[in-house]
């Protein structure tokens, strides 16, 4: 229940941070830092399930 949570909330984020008129280089920062906590979030997830 709280992992789709967490996904809806990092997409959210990531939405807003799109949306957003400021400036580049921070928001850059940002993004990637969301992508990151993004990849590593469906990496945990992943090596959560058992193999086979």
């Amino acid at each position: 229940m709280l992992i789709p949570l967490i996904y809806a909330l990092i997409g959210l984020n990531l939405f807003n941070i799109l949306m957003e008129k400021t400036n580049t280089f921070y928001k850059d920062i940002r993004f990637w830092l969301i992508i990151l906590s993004l990849a590593l979030l469906i990496w945990m997830t992943l090596q959560s399930y058992p193999i086979g």
